[in-house]
């Protein structure tokens, strides 16, 4: 086991280690998350309204719409989504992002429930969320979004998932996208980089657990989208321009550093943060410096507030 010496206001998820999800395991944290999710009521000053649309192959898909309570102007938006492995439903750590970004944007946040591995392999989940795009798109009006200014973003396989319905929308000619926002994203199949050999044993996430989540979730194959599934793998040409947060002791922080230089070699304007002293999901601990700094970086991004160079 390794030693990792990491950020003293993160030390909380340190002890978070284990090498497998097994389906109790999965069962467990989805009942108990789901529970906490049924008794989370969002901030004061925010309003969550629930809907269902259809998502891949027309099922049913839960979203729910966070805004400003008494807003009644067309504002940007967000489309964001949760991580999780593919296989874990969203915590009321991703509701606090969204609420954090709302109360400092003004934009409106949608937030997908898409489908999740085992039982709903890829590209269920992938569709799920393209599919929530285009329903931002078509009820702009009712919604009360500005569809020239619609964003993506996600953390870790949401991270994967956001910078896929942008690939996605360029390529369908879908609603067009204005920033992405990868958060410490898993991008590449081939689990080749010098993090994914070294950090086998990381808490919160590692190499182990990484090989199974690909495992499970091209369990029925890659549907010739490949690339959709692994962004490493995809043309990155006129993506829009990214944010990209990567940990320290992460299996997946080489991968999102290569991504960044992927983008910036085709033209896209990239803003990255390689945090150090930092394992995978230290956005949970809002307390921290860290985060809070990494808070108003983002804030900034989505503003269009960010100027820094490549």
């Amino acid at each position: 086991m390794k030693k990792y010496v990491v950020d003293p206001e993160l030390l909380i998820l340190k002890p978070l280690r284990f090498s497998k999800y097994t389906n109790s395991r999965r069962k467990i944290s989805n009942a108990v998350f789901n529970l906490s999710m049924f008794f989370t009521r969002p901030e004061k000053g925010i309003k969550e309204k629930r809907f269902v649309i259809h998502g891949y192959q027309h099922q049913k898909v839960k979203v729910s719409v966070y805004q400003l309570k008494n807003q009644h102007e067309k504002t940007p938006a967000l489309l964001y989504i949760h991580g999780g492995g593919f296989q874990i439903v969203g915590t009321p750590v991703q509701e606090r992002i969204v609420t954090h970004i709302i109360k400092q944007t003004g934009f409106k946040v949608v937030y997908v429930n898409y489908r999740l591995i085992p039982k709903y392999p890829f590209p269920t989940a992938l569709e799920d969320c393209y599919h929530a795009l285009l329903w931002m798109k078509e009820h702009a009006d009712f919604l009360e979004i500005d569809s020239e200014h619609i964003s993506v973003g996600g953390e870790s396989a949401g991270g994967t998932l956001a910078t896929g319905v942008a690939l996605l929308s360029r390529d369908r000619k879908g609603p067009k996208i204005e920033r992405q926002m990868l958060l410490y994203p898993v991008l590449d199949i081939n689990q080749n980089t010098e993090s994914m050999k070294l950090y086998y044993d990381a808490p919160m996430w590692n190499a182990k657990l990484n090989k199974s989540m690909w495992e499970l979730y091209l369990k029925n194959g890659d549907y010739g989208m490949l690339a959709y599934a692994s962004p490493a793998l995809a043309d990155v040409h006129d993506l829009p321009e990214t944010y990209l947060e990567t940990a320290d002791y992460d299996c997946l922080r080489d991968e999102g550093i290569n991504y960044g230089k992927k983008l910036r070699a085709a033209g896209i304007h990239v803003i990255e943060h390689d945090t150090k002293h930092t394992v995978h999901g230290y956005d949970a601990v809002f307390f921290s410096r860290l985060v809070k700094n990494l808070m108003e970086q983002r804030i900034a991004f989505l503003k269009g507030e960010h100027h820094e160079k490549n």
